[in-house]
Protein backbone atom coordinates (compact mmCIF):
# COMPACT_ATOMS: atom_id res chain seq x y z
CA UNK A 1 0.00 0.00 0.00
CA UNK A 2 1.26 3.38 -0.92
CA UNK A 3 2.76 5.62 1.70
CA UNK A 4 0.37 8.36 0.49
CA UNK A 5 -2.51 6.28 1.23
CA UNK A 6 -1.14 5.12 4.58
CA UNK A 7 -0.78 8.85 6.02
CA UNK A 8 -4.25 9.72 4.57
CA UNK A 9 -5.68 6.62 6.92
CA UNK A 10 -3.52 8.06 9.78
CA UNK A 11 -5.28 11.48 9.66
CA UNK A 12 -8.99 10.15 9.07
CA UNK A 13 -7.73 7.94 12.18
CA UNK A 14 -6.33 10.68 14.34
CA UNK A 15 -9.22 12.82 13.27
CA UNK A 16 -11.66 10.29 14.33
CA UNK A 17 -10.22 9.66 17.83
CA UNK A 18 -10.15 13.36 18.24
CA UNK A 19 -14.10 13.87 17.35
CA UNK A 20 -14.82 10.91 19.99
CA UNK A 21 -12.63 12.22 22.48
CA UNK A 22 -14.90 15.67 21.90
CA UNK A 23 -18.06 13.43 22.33
CA UNK A 24 -16.47 11.62 25.07
CA UNK A 25 -15.74 15.01 27.24
CA UNK A 26 -19.17 16.11 26.43
CA UNK A 27 -21.00 13.06 27.88
CA UNK A 28 -18.90 12.84 30.69
CA UNK A 29 -19.91 16.50 31.37
CA UNK A 30 -23.07 16.17 31.03
CA UNK A 31 -23.97 12.57 32.09
CA UNK A 32 -25.01 11.17 28.26
CA UNK A 33 -23.81 7.46 28.87
CA UNK A 34 -25.23 5.89 25.59
CA UNK A 35 -22.85 8.67 24.07
CA UNK A 36 -19.90 7.85 26.12
CA UNK A 37 -20.15 3.88 25.47
CA UNK A 38 -19.90 4.99 21.08
CA UNK A 39 -17.38 7.41 22.37
CA UNK A 40 -15.03 4.68 23.95
CA UNK A 41 -15.93 2.10 20.92
CA UNK A 42 -15.14 5.27 18.34
CA UNK A 43 -11.61 5.88 20.23
CA UNK A 44 -11.15 2.03 20.04
CA UNK A 45 -11.54 1.79 16.59
CA UNK A 46 -9.75 4.53 15.67
CA UNK A 47 -6.31 3.01 17.77
CA UNK A 48 -7.04 -0.09 15.84
CA UNK A 49 -6.63 2.13 12.56
CA UNK A 50 -3.32 3.75 13.43
CA UNK A 51 -1.60 0.92 15.27
CA UNK A 52 -1.57 -0.86 11.86
CA UNK A 53 -1.01 2.63 9.65
CA UNK A 54 2.24 2.38 12.50
CA UNK A 55 3.05 -0.85 11.51
CA UNK A 56 2.99 -0.43 8.39
CA UNK A 57 4.92 2.73 7.86
CA UNK A 58 7.99 1.64 10.52
CA UNK A 59 7.88 -2.26 10.46
CA UNK A 60 7.11 -2.64 7.15
CA UNK A 61 3.76 -4.82 7.76
CA UNK A 62 0.95 -5.65 5.42
CA UNK A 63 -2.28 -4.03 5.78
CA UNK A 64 -5.16 -6.33 4.61
CA UNK A 65 -7.72 -3.67 3.19
CA UNK A 66 -10.48 -6.24 4.76
CA UNK A 67 -9.69 -4.97 7.88
CA UNK A 68 -9.37 -1.47 7.28
CA UNK A 69 -13.16 -1.98 5.45
CA UNK A 70 -14.64 -3.40 8.13
CA UNK A 71 -13.39 -1.12 10.72
CA UNK A 72 -14.82 1.60 8.60
CA UNK A 73 -17.90 -0.03 8.33
CA UNK A 74 -17.81 -0.32 12.27
CA UNK A 75 -17.09 3.95 12.56
CA UNK A 76 -19.90 4.40 10.35
CA UNK A 77 -22.17 2.37 12.35
CA UNK A 78 -20.77 3.57 16.08
CA UNK A 79 -21.60 6.88 14.06
CA UNK A 80 -25.21 6.23 13.30
CA UNK A 81 -25.77 5.22 16.56
CA UNK A 82 -24.25 8.22 18.50
CA UNK A 83 -26.38 10.55 15.80
CA UNK A 84 -29.55 8.29 17.07
CA UNK A 85 -28.53 8.89 20.70
CA UNK A 86 -27.63 12.79 19.88
CA UNK A 87 -30.91 13.27 18.59
CA UNK A 88 -33.08 11.47 21.46
CA UNK A 89 -31.40 13.56 24.07
CA UNK A 90 -32.39 16.86 22.40
CA UNK A 91 -30.40 20.34 22.08
CA UNK A 92 -28.33 18.46 25.12
CA UNK A 93 -26.78 16.32 21.82
CA UNK A 94 -25.95 18.90 19.52
CA UNK A 95 -21.69 19.11 19.53
CA UNK A 96 -22.25 14.98 19.81
CA UNK A 97 -24.64 14.72 16.72
CA UNK A 98 -21.84 16.65 14.71
CA UNK A 99 -19.11 14.86 15.56
CA UNK A 100 -20.89 11.82 14.48
CA UNK A 101 -21.74 13.65 11.11
CA UNK A 102 -17.89 14.26 10.67
CA UNK A 103 -17.02 10.77 11.66
CA UNK A 104 -19.37 9.24 9.49
CA UNK A 105 -17.60 11.50 6.43
CA UNK A 106 -14.28 10.31 8.21
CA UNK A 107 -15.48 6.49 7.62
CA UNK A 108 -16.83 6.81 4.02
CA UNK A 109 -13.32 8.40 3.09
CA UNK A 110 -11.30 5.72 4.22
CA UNK A 111 -13.23 3.10 2.99
CA UNK A 112 -12.98 5.09 -0.62
CA UNK A 113 -9.14 5.26 -0.06
CA UNK A 114 -9.57 1.24 -0.37
CA UNK A 115 -11.39 1.06 -3.45
CA UNK A 116 -14.53 1.13 -2.67
CA UNK A 117 -15.24 3.64 -4.72
CA UNK A 118 -19.47 2.61 -5.47
CA UNK A 119 -21.60 6.18 -4.29
CA UNK A 120 -23.41 5.94 -1.12
CA UNK A 121 -26.21 6.54 -2.21
CA UNK A 122 -27.00 5.04 -6.13
CA UNK A 123 -28.59 7.47 -8.64
CA UNK A 124 -31.68 5.87 -8.52
CA UNK A 125 -32.31 6.55 -4.71
CA UNK A 126 -34.06 9.48 -3.86
CA UNK A 127 -31.21 11.82 -2.69
CA UNK A 128 -32.33 14.31 0.02
CA UNK A 129 -31.42 17.80 -0.45
CA UNK A 130 -30.36 18.32 3.02
CA UNK A 131 -27.96 16.26 4.89
CA UNK A 132 -28.11 15.87 8.71
CA UNK A 133 -25.26 17.82 10.46
CA UNK A 134 -26.85 19.24 13.63
CA UNK A 135 -29.83 18.42 15.15
CA UNK A 136 -31.52 21.87 14.80
CA UNK A 137 -32.65 21.63 11.12
CA UNK A 138 -35.76 20.28 11.34
CA UNK A 139 -37.64 16.80 11.79
CA UNK A 140 -34.57 14.20 10.95
CA UNK A 141 -34.97 10.97 8.70
CA UNK A 142 -33.44 7.89 8.46
CA UNK A 143 -33.20 6.16 5.16
CA UNK A 144 -32.57 2.38 3.65
CA UNK A 145 -32.63 0.19 1.22
CA UNK A 146 -35.66 -2.69 1.86
CA UNK A 147 -34.29 -5.17 -0.97
CA UNK A 148 -34.48 -2.17 -3.99
CA UNK A 149 -37.39 -0.54 -1.90
CA UNK A 150 -36.31 3.11 -0.31
CA UNK A 151 -38.19 3.70 2.97
CA UNK A 152 -38.02 6.24 5.22
CA UNK A 153 -38.75 6.71 9.16
CA UNK A 154 -38.36 9.53 11.70
CA UNK A 155 -35.03 9.65 13.50
CA UNK A 156 -36.85 9.75 16.78
CA UNK A 157 -38.76 6.14 16.25
CA UNK A 158 -35.14 4.76 15.99
CA UNK A 159 -33.91 2.71 19.08
CA UNK A 160 -30.31 2.02 17.58
CA UNK A 161 -28.85 0.27 14.72
CA UNK A 162 -26.97 -2.77 15.58
CA UNK A 163 -25.12 -5.73 13.04
CA UNK A 164 -26.99 -8.83 12.54
CA UNK A 165 -27.09 -11.39 9.92
CA UNK A 166 -30.07 -13.75 9.01
CA UNK A 167 -28.66 -16.65 7.61
CA UNK A 168 -30.27 -19.60 5.24
CA UNK A 169 -32.63 -21.86 6.73
CA UNK A 170 -36.02 -20.93 7.98
CA UNK A 171 -37.03 -17.11 8.72
CA UNK A 172 -37.06 -15.95 12.54
CA UNK A 173 -39.82 -14.13 13.83
CA UNK A 174 -38.41 -13.03 17.09
CA UNK A 175 -34.61 -11.25 17.51
CA UNK A 176 -33.33 -11.40 20.91
CA UNK A 177 -31.63 -8.07 21.95
CA UNK A 178 -30.24 -8.44 25.24
CA UNK A 179 -32.52 -10.51 26.73
CA UNK A 180 -35.67 -8.79 25.35
CA UNK A 181 -37.37 -10.79 22.75
CA UNK A 182 -38.36 -8.34 19.87
CA UNK A 183 -40.28 -9.17 16.69
CA UNK A 184 -38.35 -9.34 13.69
CA UNK A 185 -40.13 -7.71 10.51
CA UNK A 186 -37.83 -8.97 7.79
CA UNK A 187 -39.10 -7.60 4.12
CA UNK A 188 -36.24 -9.45 2.18
CA UNK A 189 -37.60 -13.15 2.18
CA UNK A 190 -40.62 -11.30 1.08
CA UNK A 191 -38.65 -9.37 -1.62
CA UNK A 192 -36.65 -12.46 -2.15
CA UNK A 193 -33.60 -10.14 -2.09
CA UNK A 194 -30.46 -11.11 -0.20
CA UNK A 195 -29.94 -10.74 3.97
CA UNK A 196 -29.17 -7.02 4.73
CA UNK A 197 -25.87 -6.28 6.65
CA UNK A 198 -27.95 -4.51 9.38
CA UNK A 199 -30.88 -4.51 11.93
CA UNK A 200 -32.88 -1.51 12.75
CA UNK A 201 -34.52 -1.61 16.02
CA UNK A 202 -37.67 0.74 15.64
CA UNK A 203 -40.34 2.16 18.60
CA UNK A 204 -43.60 1.98 16.98
CA UNK A 205 -45.54 4.74 17.84
CA UNK A 206 -48.44 4.75 15.68
CA UNK A 207 -49.37 0.87 16.49
CA UNK A 208 -52.18 0.16 18.41
CA UNK A 209 -49.60 -1.47 20.96
CA UNK A 210 -46.60 0.84 21.69
CA UNK A 211 -43.88 -2.63 20.48
CA UNK A 212 -40.55 -1.94 19.81
CA UNK A 213 -39.29 -4.39 16.44
CA UNK A 214 -36.38 -5.26 14.79
CA UNK A 215 -36.62 -4.57 11.12
CA UNK A 216 -33.76 -5.63 8.69
CA UNK A 217 -32.56 -2.81 7.04
CA UNK A 218 -29.11 -1.51 5.11
CA UNK A 219 -29.15 2.03 6.14
CA UNK A 220 -28.70 4.40 3.71
CA UNK A 221 -28.41 8.34 5.29
CA UNK A 222 -29.43 10.45 7.83
CA UNK A 223 -30.77 13.62 7.01
CA UNK A 224 -33.18 16.13 7.17
CA UNK A 225 -35.55 17.76 5.33
CA UNK A 226 -39.24 19.23 4.20
CA UNK A 227 -41.16 16.56 2.75
CA UNK A 228 -44.17 18.04 1.18
CA UNK A 229 -47.51 16.57 0.97
CA UNK A 230 -49.08 13.77 1.45
CA UNK A 231 -50.17 11.36 -1.58
CA UNK A 232 -51.22 8.12 -2.29
CA UNK A 233 -48.58 4.74 -2.01
CA UNK A 234 -47.74 3.54 -5.66
CA UNK A 235 -49.65 0.06 -6.26
CA UNK A 236 -46.83 -1.11 -7.98
CA UNK A 237 -44.56 -0.96 -5.21
CA UNK A 238 -43.86 -4.69 -4.09
CA UNK A 239 -44.66 -3.36 -0.22
CA UNK A 240 -47.24 -1.11 -1.00
CA UNK A 241 -49.95 -3.07 1.07
CA UNK A 242 -47.86 -2.45 3.94
CA UNK A 243 -46.83 1.58 3.82
CA UNK A 244 -48.57 3.32 6.34
CA UNK A 245 -47.70 7.26 4.60
CA UNK A 246 -46.19 8.35 1.46
CA UNK A 247 -45.12 11.61 1.35
CA UNK A 248 -44.10 14.00 -2.02
CA UNK A 249 -40.35 15.44 -1.24
CA UNK A 250 -39.34 18.56 -2.28
CA UNK A 251 -37.11 17.18 -5.43
CA UNK A 252 -40.69 15.05 -6.41
CA UNK A 253 -39.20 11.55 -5.21
CA UNK A 254 -41.99 9.30 -2.73
CA UNK A 255 -40.88 9.24 0.61
CA UNK A 256 -42.45 5.35 1.40
CA UNK A 257 -43.11 5.30 5.76
CA UNK A 258 -43.32 1.29 6.29
CA UNK A 259 -46.15 -0.71 8.44
CA UNK A 260 -43.66 -2.41 10.34
CA UNK A 261 -46.17 -3.75 13.06
CA UNK A 262 -48.50 -4.71 10.06
CA UNK A 263 -45.21 -6.27 8.29
CA UNK A 264 -44.61 -8.30 11.74
CA UNK A 265 -47.75 -10.12 11.91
Amino acid sequence: MMNKTLWKLQSIGERCWMLANLSAQQAATLDLRGIAVVADETRKMANKINEWVERALFDEAEIEPEKISQIAFNLNMLALNSAIESHNIGVRGKSAAVCADDIRNLANEAALLLGENEPAVPASYPIPKHPLTSIEQGQPFIQFDLGGVIAFEPLGNIKEVIWYYVGEGSTPTHMNLRGQMLPLVEPFARLNAPAPRMHVILRTPWAAQNKTYAVAADVINIFACPIGTPVPASADMPLAKHVRECWDNENGAPFYFMDWADMAQ
